[in-house]
């Protein structure tokens, strides 16, 4: 009896569901069709949605096609702490955490704008975010030079020498107030 545990109706459904099924060929020709398909629509995602390199889960197959440009960064050297210099100069992200506390990622960033700021000449941003950089990072009296670099990307990964100039020399007191 069909109805009975341990019964298998299959032999009755198999014939149906075999028939149902698409052959081998044509289960190949369905993938290479999905295939061609992701690869096309991943290829024209680049073109269709402004400003986006990819759209996931498409993939946009621009390996190594946007190499930056010329990029330009500013950083803070440290060259006197507590009144003794500093030699070699170090740099206020890869210092020790005598001389530097707080968290080195937001001070990036403040870096990045303090630069953006001297360059562009707002002197009311640059004292807004010295007193920021110097109360919130350096530990005492310190005498730091704001520098700009620019370089290209792939110079910099073969080693290739950065430009650095050197924007301002600035010195802090012992509790923030500058100099």
């Amino acid at each position: 009896m069909p109805n009975e545990p341990g019964a298998h109706s299959s032999a009755r459904l198999r014939p149906d569901v075999t028939a149902r099924l698409p052959s081998p060929r044509r289960l190949a020709r369905l993938f290479v069709l999905i295939l061609a398909g992701y690869f096309v629509l991943g290829t024209a995602s680049q073109k269709l949605v402004p400003g986006a390199y990819e759209v996931f889960p498409l993939f946009g197959w621009s390996l190594f096609s946007r190499v930056p440009g010329p990029t330009t960064t500013y950083r803070i050297t440290i060259h006197e702490f507590d009144g003794r210099p500093v030699e070699p100069p170090v740099a206020l992200l890869d210092a020790p955490k005598a001389m530097v506390r707080g968290d080195r990622f937001i001070a990036r960033k403040v870096i990045q704008r303090l630069g953006a700021a001297q360059a562009a000449g707002k002197t009311g941003e640059v004292e807004r975010l010295r007193r920021l950089l110097e109360r919130s990072y350096l530990r005492a009296a310190t005498g730091y030079d704001l520098t700009v670099e620019r370089y290209q990307p792939l110079d910099r990964w073969r080693g290739l020498e950065v430009q650095r100039t050197v924007l301002e020399r600035f010195a802090s007191a012992p509790d923030g107030a500058q100099r």
